[in-house]
């Protein structure tokens, strides 16, 4: 995911420093910048790149449906309640899954610079994954019942070592979609995968609650887990057919050190460090999302039932939208995908401010899911395009970005709910309104900063 190619049918290129002192962006301060044959702006088709398309797409299609058996928004929550009574187990769910994801990324794009093979990697570490949900799974259907703290304490733990298996894997997934597909094509990659992605996980959850009602606790859980587990296992198969470009580093590169090189790419990028302080605002304006139910529940007289709606209207903006972004960002500079997804999360939260009734509340919810489209389909490509852009290590860069925006995602919500209880909803959303417009501000400042070269790679 960080290599730049080369013309149609020479090697891939690993783009990394050739050693600590010169930093992965060493070219900006002057100095020369190792020949990486980049072409990264080049409009001719990498090879066998309609091949790598499809594989890749069957592979992201079956791991969503996998693992949308562990829903962090439904089933796991569920599943922790059965197993303790407090709000806060049970809200540690998704915080538990965003930190445990994004910390190992680091670590992700280290490994870039001592493998030989991308998919090798990512099979390993897949599979290595697969051993503490198989643990789990043991340990829910044995000790479930008759140990529940115990079975708490493994959940947690396992599923998190699950979780940093994907993060390590992340930085080197997305530098396989940049060597295998080329820029012009990401954006369509990522919506056409979110698209299918968010279709098939609905119909996974329709699945997952007819064994949830199906068998009682602890069997239907087990059997939940245990078929996504098998599913997202399977795609590992998809993964080993992809046709890889082969990776060439240069002679006599030293092993550098991750933290360094992630410290050099945001002091010496100006234009990565706009783009992140734009996308860090971006996602405080969250802060305001997860309360628009519990509004329209407490004040404006919803239902559960309607809370089911808004859920499934949120679902399908977002799933349909990431296909028109996709789409819309081929002719339009993804970072004016994201500005489009800023302007609409702050209009959710100003209507959600608005709202007379609950029938109102869908229209938030479905602004809210065409804004997390946007904003999905521009943190999957940006990031590569920035490295490209500077010929630097692309999962560096997918690394710090997803690294640098995890804490404010942990954050913005707890924020969110101190704001709700110190000056009612409406506080946390004027807050959200007003954080979207600078966030705005900022990301057409970062747009209109970068150089020349840069605007030909957001597209």
């Amino acid at each position: 995911m960080t290599a730049t190619r080369k013309t149609p049918g020479a090697p891939s290129t690993t783009l990394h420093a050739p050693n600590d002192s010169d930093g992965p962006v060493a070219h900006l301060e002057g100095s020369e910048a190792v020949d990486h044959s980049s072409v990264a702006h080049s409009e001719a088709p990498l090879e066998n790149e309609r091949y790598n398309f499809t594989i890749l797409t069957f592979d992201g299609l079956t791991f969503w449906l996998g693992l949308s058996y562990f829903s962090p928004t439904t089933i796991l929550p569920l599943f922790v309640s059965h197993l303790s009574s407090s709000n806060v187990v049970a809200g540690a769910v998704p915080a538990v899954i965003a930190l445990s994801w994004a910390l190992p990324q680091l670590l992700g794009a280290r490994a870039m610079s001592g493998i030989t093979s991308r998919k090798r990697y990512i099979i390993v570490t897949a599979l290595l994954g697969r051993i503490p949900l198989i643990v789990m799974i043991g340990i829910i259907w044995a000790f479930a019942n008759t140990h529940p703290q115990l079975t708490l304490i493994a959940f947690f733990v396992c599923f998190a070592l699950f979780r940093a298996t994907s993060g390590m894997n992340t930085p080197v997934y997305y530098d396989l979609v940049g060597a295998t597909i080329h820029p012009r094509q990401r954006s369509r990659f990522i919506g056409l995968n979110q698209f299918l992605g968010g279709g098939i996980g609905a119909l996974a959850l329709v699945g997952g609650r007819s064994l949830l009602d199906s068998f009682p606790f602890p069997i239907g859980f087990v059997l939940c887990f245990g078929l996504g587990t098998v599913i997202i296992t399977t795609a590992i198969i998809w993964m080993s057919v992809v046709r890889e470009p082969p990776i060439v580093k240069p002679d006599g590169s030293s092993q550098p050190n991750v933290l360094i090189q992630a410290r050099n790419v945001w002091s010496r990028d100006r234009t990565f460090r706009r783009y992140l302080i734009a996308r860090c605002l971006v996602a405080l304006t969250g802060l305001a999302s997860a309360f628009f139910a519990v509004q329209a529940t407490r004040e404006l007289g919803a239902t559960d039932g309607d809370v089911a709606i808004y859920s499934a209207i949120l679902l399908a903006s977002q799933t349909i939208s990431t296909l028109g972004w996709g789409a819309i960002a081929n002719r339009l500079r993804l970072m004016n995908v994201m500005l489009a997804g800023t302007v609409l999360a702050g209009s959710a939260s100003l209507l959600a401010f608005m709202a007379p009734s609950s029938t109102i509340i869908m229209l938030v919810f479905a602004l809210a899911g065409a804004s997390m489209g946007a904003i999905v389909v521009s943190d999957g490509a940006l990031p590569l395009s920035f490295a490209e852009d500077s010929k630097q290590d692309r999962s560096l860069y997918v690394a710090v970005a997803n690294t640098a925006v995890s804490p404010i995602n942990l954050i913005a919500p707890l924020l969110g709910g101190a704001l709700a209880d110190a000056g009612g909803y409406g506080t946390t959303y004027v807050i959200a309104s007003l954080l979207a417009v600078l966030a705005a501000v900022a990301t057409v400042t970062a747009s209109t900063k970068r150089p020349a070269a840069l605007s030909r790679t957001l597209t």
